[in-house]
């Protein structure tokens, strides 16, 4: 048994055992709830399903992979960031961050090499930003397209795997920034596949669409499925076990109409997403695949895109593994920001006075 576990129990045994029983029995009726909903979900997935189907294609396996086996040498990057607030001193707060590159030079058959693009510590001042991540946030994801401009200067032919929505931050409509990561997309797009790489989904693009092709009352699927994944999560289960099969499950390319990714079509980018999932024991995500509006075949680049995510994807793993080594690469932890704030206090403490230690410690 596990510290966390001890932890728990301990916290447990020492709660009101009245408190408990009611709790329990709460539970025990949510559960009940929970399962009977999951049910009548289910059926009514399984009706949509068949009724779609009937309409168009919406899943498609190995067999649809194009240029299946030869990615896997293609040179390969995968760009990911990361930061942790620490704070306050008075009204500054402070956010180390990372930026990483992973590069498979020569393939997949080749040794990565760990590229740690930007490192440091940003300074927000929380009387101008009501978010102090949220701020952190837009300062990494500019770095971030820095670090995927800086590569379309190498003009070399490669696959880019990024961590997270080609759309990132989705609620954020700068003017300027999308401009400015709308012309590095586009320079990748020129000579490379670029593919985003959502693990967390919570976009309902494709539940709007069915809405709509199955000429359904608006927020009936988005009700019970809440977000495009939790379908998909039925889809491909339904599919697997019926056809007893173990492979690469995507769906059809969905181009995206929300707002934000209308701005980045003033710009001209299209942005697709397919749902992926590598096999039965790996994660669905979503795959955003950019292209410019003077590309040819679109069905043609999609699959493309998504037979690299396949081919770079480790069985029984979620995301390429680019990425996965990049988000670790540059994951800045808690314990860590802890030790960099209070070096930051330390250097503030020895070249002060003891008035000032006094008054520094009472702003914070």
């Amino acid at each position: 048994m596990d510290i966390d576990e001890i932890k728990k129990r301990i916290e447990f045994n020492e709660t009101d055992g009245e408190v408990l029983i009611n709790l329990i029995d709460s539970a025990n009726e949510k559960g009940y709830e929970i399962s009977r909903t999951f049910r009548l979900i289910k059926k009514q997935s399984k009706k949509v399903f068949k009724d779609l189907s009937s309409l168009k294609k919406i899943i498609f396996t190995i067999d649809d992979l194009k240029d299946y086996g030869q990615f896997r040498k293609w040179c390969s990057v995968g760009i990911d960031g990361s930061f942790y607030s620490v704070g306050p001193i008075g009204s500054k707060w402070y956010a180390p961050y990372s930026i990483v590159r992973i590069l498979f030079e020569k393939g997949l058959s080749g040794e990565p090499v760990v590229d740690v693009y930007a490192a440091g510590i940003e300074e927000i001042d929380e009387n101008k930003h009501k978010s102090i991540d949220g701020e952190a946030s837009r300062r990494m994801l500019l770095g971030e397209t820095k670090a995927l401009e800086d590569w379309n200067t190498k003009n070399t032919e490669s696959i880019v795997f990024i961590d997270g929505p080609v759309v990132d931050p989705p609620g954020y409509i700068d003017e300027n920034y999308v401009e400015y990561r709308c012309d590095a997309i586009k320079k990748a797009t020129s000579q490379s596949l670029l593919v985003g790489c959502v693990k967390k989904c919570i976009d309902s693009h494709f539940l709007r669409e069915y809405e709509r092709i199955l000429k359904l009352e608006r927020n009936k699927l988005l009700k019970n499925f809440s977000v495009d994944k939790n379908l998909f999560a039925y889809f491909f289960t339904a599919y697997r076990l019926d056809n007893n099969y173990d492979d690469v499950l995507f769906t059809h390319p969905l181009e995206l109409k929300d707002e934000i990714s209308r701005r980045y079509s003033n710009y001209g980018i299209r942005i697709f997403s397919v749902f992926f999932q590598k096999d039965f024991s790996s994660e669905i995500i979503r795959l955003d695949i950019p292209m410019k509006y003077d590309k040819g075949d679109v069905n043609l680049r999609v699959q493309r895109a998504v037979t690299a995510s396949y081919e770079w994807t480790f069985p029984g793993q979620n995301i390429p593994v680019p990425i996965e080594i990049a988000h670790e690469k540059c994951k800045i932890r808690g314990g860590a920001a802890q030790v960099i704030y209070e070096e930051i206090l330390a250097r503030t403490h020895a070249t002060g006075s003891i008035e000032d230690m006094i008054i520094m410690n009472n702003m914070g």
